[in-house]
């Protein structure tokens, strides 16, 4: 199986698709998607209930 393309989803998720040359089965997948792919989410994360360790 190939990965063919990547779609945005539902918010956190990603819909995969992926193909087989050989028998041209296609198979869709929700991923969640890395909170800490975006610098957006970077910030929220960090401005979030964590804390230095004082």
């Amino acid at each position: 199986m190939n990965l063919a393309r990547i779609a945005p989803g539902l918010a956190g998720y990603e819909l995969r698709t992926f193909e087989c040359v050989n028998c041209n089965r296609v198979q869709r997948t929700l991923v969640v998607t890395d909170p800490l792919s975006s610098d957006a989410r970077v910030r929220k994360w960090l401005k979030g209930q964590l804390k230095s360790p004082n």
